[in-house]
């Protein structure tokens, strides 16, 4: 093999490891938020710190999420409107679904997505209460508003409103 040969392979190998990084990370636009929520409802302390929602427990931090899940930011709220706060993760996995794929998709894209995953805090744990397959949307920034909903911007600067409608989250169109 020609010098020029072997240097085209080397610089296609290099290309397609460069790929392959990219391909393993989540998108660099993200904002990865860190904050601390204080006791609150019979919720203990919460941190998000290090793509990671903690608890604080018997006066030790606990995380609360795996490794396979990244958490972009964290609302507590009574999105359901049942008088107990839940816990919203925006928060960023590999794949849309995970095991609950739908029987038409033969396979789960390997990729990273975003969702939304809403909790109930159950005596010392979280217990899931809703997992969105993926969003459909970039999302940015998010927050509860004062009527009760949920404002998500995305990264073209749209703002949508949000409701809990029966089960689940349904966008209800832009925000006022």
């Amino acid at each position: 093999m020609s010098k020029g040969a072997k240097l085209a392979l080397a610089l296609c190998l290099l290309a397609a490891a460069g790929l392959l990084a990219a391909a393993s990370l989540p998108p660099g636009w993200i904002s990865w938020q860190e904050k601390q929520l204080p006791r609150q409802s019979g919720q203990p302390a919460l941190m998000l710190r290090d793509k990671a929602l903690w608890a604080e427990l018997d006066g030790e931090w606990t995380r609360q999420t795996g490794p396979e899940l990244l958490v972009q930011d964290v609302l507590r709220c009574d999105i359901d409107r049942d008088g107990a706060p839940e816990l919203l993760l925006l928060c960023w996995k590999r794949g849309r679904y995970g095991q609950s794929r739908p029987f038409w998709v033969e396979e789960d894209p390997p990729g990273w997505s975003q969702h939304i995953f809403i909790y109930r805090w159950t005596g010392q744990s979280l217990r899931p209460l809703w997992m969105a397959s993926e969003l459909g949307r970039e999302v940015v920034q998010w927050r509860f508003d004062e009527t009760e909903r949920l404002q998500i911007t995305d990264r073209r600067g749209q703002t949508t409103a949000w409701d809990w409608v029966s089960w689940g989250l349904s966008c209800i169109g832009e925000a006022a």
